[in-house]
């Protein structure tokens, strides 16, 4: 059998993006128009994920207000979750389509030889960018606790020779990342504000990639499960 089959993403994403429609439709913390719930919901039934991202970014951009800061900021992170997914689904079918599988072969091993290669390489990919950024803005010029702390993070995740381990390790960065309070205190009153604007949203970005990801890997793992 076909990797790419075997394992369909598109559908686990689709899958995904639904519950996440439910959750921001429901949730009593934004208020999308009519318009815009609709064009939401209409999305989920189309099958193309570039289709997809570009409807979400419509919707974003149309909310893309002062009086509605809040909300564009969520939006802003749903877009973001929907465009990893969207570049993921790409790479995931160049890296897949290709491969045959045995019929028989046990799940985790299945897992560790032909899918998490795929996600270990991402993982590698993400964080050599992202400490090419930090570097590139000196962050231990701005605070060289802060900017160590991060970097050691970055560091023991691209130590890890095990997967599951390298995996853990990129959850203790979002951790760290979600610490918004520590992060700001970290930059206040320091360095160039537009540099550390720049600085900041890729980071958010960089957090919400490793969210994303440990998400679509544990539905994969899921899939896996239930195919036996």
């Amino acid at each position: 059998m076909n990797l790419y089959d075997k394992i369909d993403l598109k559908k686990i994403v689709f899958n995904l993006y639904k519950k996440d429609v439910h959750s921001l439709i429901e949730s009593k913390d934004y208020k999308l128009s009519e318009k815009d719930v609709s064009e939401i919901i209409v999305l989920a039934k189309t099958d193309n994920l570039k289709t997809l991202y570009e409807g979400l970014n419509n919707v974003f951009e149309k909310n893309l207000t002062d009086d509605k800061f809040e909300l564009s900021l969520m939006l802003t992170l749903f877009l973001q979750r929907y465009h990893y997914f969207f570049v993921t689904e790409n790479e995931w079918k160049k890296y897949s389509i290709g491969i045959e599988i045995p019929m028989e072969i046990n799940p985790g091993t299945f897992f560790l030889e032909y899918v998490a290669p795929f996600f270990e390489t991402q993982i590698k990919n993400y964080t050599y960018n992202y400490l090419n950024l930090i570097e590139s803005f000196n962050i231990l010029k701005w605070n060289k606790k802060f900017g160590q702390d991060l970097i050691n993070i970055i560091n023991d995740i691209n130590n890890k020779d095990d997967f599951v381990e390298r995996l853990a390790s990129s959850e203790n960065l979002v951790k760290f990342l979600q610490d918004t309070k520590n992060i700001y205190a970290s930059l206040e009153a320091v360095g160039i504000e537009s540099e550390k604007k720049e600085f900041l949203a890729h980071t958010n970005e960089i957090k919400i990639v490793f969210q994303s990801m440990n998400h679509i890997i544990n539905e994969i793992l899921l899939s896996i499960v239930k195919a036996e």
